[in-house]
């Protein structure tokens, strides 16, 4: 039996909490069409975007409270995917209904489940608190980039990129020359890097707005399917934020959320929080301008890498360095969790 590429027993976000609203919106999760909405009581609801009479959209219907009512023929469904009413008739046909997935809102974003929903448990949805915890500001976006998933997995652990895709910003020259960590418990892959004494890039340097050299950080934890938070930041060289004293410095939470559309493309959920000057709001709008910047910077080479790999003749292989020791790892997870639900697919279909 071959290895699905997607991990369908897994939380993943369909959608940003503002684009959420009471209206129909149409996405693809997994390759599967689902459309989000928000039910009168504010609760988001996703279904399969397929109505079960004739298989129009039901994106191309209407919301009438919390009855989504298709567009061609006028079947109306709620939020659980049931068909309450077909007009002209008094009966609804037996397994009139379309798919409902199980929904969680938190920390800002729309969680679904799109596997087993006696397996959707809320508590394994990712810490994210940042997105909405006192003491931090935060800005968000989502980017849809044509490309597997996994490398845009690969690209957010392994920073050493920053160096030659975004000068001007974030990268630095002292990021090269300074080795990772990497260790894994359960799970989790996390990937270290301290750079020391060293005058900061222009992001940072703006954002600490001191003349002195800083040590920097970058703590990257990944999760499966792929999720991923980046504990970023700089504080003054020496006061001691590698033993955890961070009172000299700032420090940001880079929030990515990668959600599967098709076998080659992808939803970048992303965003910024941080604990410095949280009531700026100026500089919310240069922060947001920045990292979309930035973040479009990986989109261009991502789609290219994208595109290279299925121009590559058959057997080619792809080589490995040091600083790809938290992508290996990373990968290892996640194939290891995609073997074990194709395994026990196979044994239910077995029973």
């Amino acid at each position: 039996m071959a290895t699905d590429k997607f991990l369908r027993n897994a939380w993943y976000v369909c959608a940003l909490d503002a684009e959420a609203k009471r209206e129909l919106l149409p996405r693809t999760i997994l390759a599967e069409p689902v459309v989000i909405f928000r039910r009168e009581d504010g609760a988001p609801a996703v279904l399969e975007d397929r109505c079960c009479h004739r298989h129009l959209p039901l994106s191309k219907g209407r919301l009438i409270g919390d009855v989504l009512q298709c567009g061609y023929h006028g079947l109306e469904f709620d939020a659980s995917g049931a068909c309450v009413r077909v007009p002209g008739q008094a009966r609804v046909p037996p397994g009139a209904q379309v798919r409902s997935y199980p929904t969680v809102e938190r920390h800002r974003f729309v969680w679904m489940w799109p596997g087993d929903p006696a397996k959707a448990d809320p508590d394994l949805i990712p810490d994210m608190h940042w997105n909405d915890a006192p003491g931090w500001a935060s800005i968000s976006a989502i980017l849809r980039i044509e490309c597997d998933y996994r490398l845009l997995v690969d690209n957010l652990l392994d920073l050493t990129h920053e160096t030659y895709v975004h000068v001007g910003t974030i990268g630095h020259e002292a990021i090269v020359h300074h080795p990772i960590k990497t260790a894994r418990d359960g799970d989790t892959v996390t990937v270290t890097r301290w750079i020391y004494d060293h005058q900061p890039a222009p992001f940072w340097r703006a954002a600490i707005q001191r003349p002195e050299n800083c040590d920097r950080w970058q703590v990257i934890r990944y999760r499966p399917p792929a999720n991923i938070d980046l504990d970023l930041g700089v504080a003054v060289a020496g006061t001691g934020a590698p033993e955890g004293n961070r009172s000299q410095g700032v420090n940001g939470r880079n929030l990515d959320l990668i959600t599967p559309e098709t076998e080659r493309s992808c939803f970048q959920f992303w965003a910024f929080a941080r604990n410095f000057r949280i009531d700026d709001r100026d500089l919310d709008q240069r922060l947001h301008e920045t990292v979309v910047k930035i973040f479009n910077e990986d989109k261009v080479l991502l789609e290219a890498q994208q595109r290279s790999l299925e121009a590559a003749p058959a057997g080619f292989q792809w080589i490995d360095v040091t600083a790809d020791a938290g992508t290996i790892q990373a990968r290892r997870v996640l194939d290891a969790a995609l073997a074990r639900e194709t395994a026990e697919r196979g044994r239910q279909a077995a029973e």
